[in-house]
């Protein structure tokens, strides 16, 4: 008997050492995947979607669409973010089709509107080779988001820009229609007055707010996986502004689903993806002074969703 306390007590010695060291390896992922996972909509901060998430769907049976969007409202939900109701202005469409790269050329070609440009002509030359690779790219699942800078408090900022992703500063015009069809221009955006600051260097005055997204699901490529998982990949690229580039095949996660990674693919969310997305919409980082603190906020979320997983 004298021998097992022995090897109890070793046996809690070692792990006693090895907790810091495994808590250590934890933080260090989960802040390498908050880094990795989404593009920057500006120089300081990850874009998010603000209260109002009005998703359509679009190539599927109305009982499927209606699957989706219920699927993302509730994802939406677990983090804190309001879905609209019936009657909402779409600002996500998200289209199911056997030919992605022929509706994301279409779209380029005949609605840039829902890509954020008045029209084909007023793509600007920075912006084509990110356009290009939206077409080109062979991927199951496309995404293009469109955010603006915004006040820290909601207010509009006075020069009404709208971004794509990755830093970028080019202005994009504000897309504007309606309609019943599940494929709608957005909102559109106004010139208001010029934000108030709050004088602390602890906070941004600004934040950037996802105000469009379209995705576009090729069929052909996503058959085969399990609807469940598909619509969480599709949550995935609709409340984040993903990095397609992005190689998270180490990292249990719902965006290896297409990655052909050996034992990569996750039937469903796991605690990263939650702990991710809590950490974008419930962290304490609407309008962080930098994308480091943003990071670092929601690398801690994930950190305690592994945590208590």
């Amino acid at each position: 008997m004298a021998h097992i306390f022995k090897f109890v007590a070793a046996t809690a010695a070692v792990l006693a050492f090895a907790s810091p060291a495994v808590a250590q390896d934890v933080s260090e992922r989960a802040s390498a995947f908050a880094s990795q996972v989404a593009l920057s909509a500006s120089d300081t901060q990850y874009a998010r979607w603000s209260d109002g998430l009005c998703p359509s769907v679009a190539g599927l049976a109305a009982a499927d669409a209606q699957t989706i969007i219920d699927h993302i409202a509730r994802r939406a939900h677990q983090v804190g973010l309001d879905v609209a109701g019936a009657g909402c202005s779409r600002n996500l469409i998200i289209i199911f089709a056997p030919e992605g790269r022929a509706v994301a050329q279409e779209l380029v070609t005949t609605r840039p509107d829902l890509l954020g440009f008045a029209s084909a002509l007023d793509i600007p030359p920075s912006l084509r080779p990110r356009l290009d690779a939206f077409v080109a790219q062979d991927r199951p699942v496309r995404y293009w988001h469109l955010s603006t800078t915004m006040g820290a408090d909601g207010s509009s900022v006075s020069d009404g820009e709208t971004r794509q992703g990755r830093g970028t500063r080019d202005a994009l015009a504000a897309s504007r229609g309606g309609g019943s069809d599940a494929v709608l221009a957005g909102n559109g955006l106004s010139n208001v007055e010029a934000m108030r600051a709050d004088g602390t260097r602890f906070r941004s005055a600004t934040r950037e707010d996802i105000t469009f997204a379209v995705v576009v699901v090729d069929t052909r490529q996503v058959a085969g996986q399990p609807p469940s998982a598909v619509a969480d990949y599709v949550t995935m690229a609709s409340l984040v502004q993903l990095d397609p580039a992005a190689d998270l095949s180490s990292y249990p996660s719902i965006l290896n689903l297409f990655s052909g990674a050996p034992g990569a693919a996750q039937a469903s969310m796991t605690a990263w993806d939650m702990g991710y997305l809590e950490g974008l919409y419930r962290g304490n980082n609407r309008a962080a002074a930098s994308l480091r603190q943003q990071r670092a906020d929601i690398a801690r979320r994930i950190q305690r969703a592994v945590a208590n997983q």
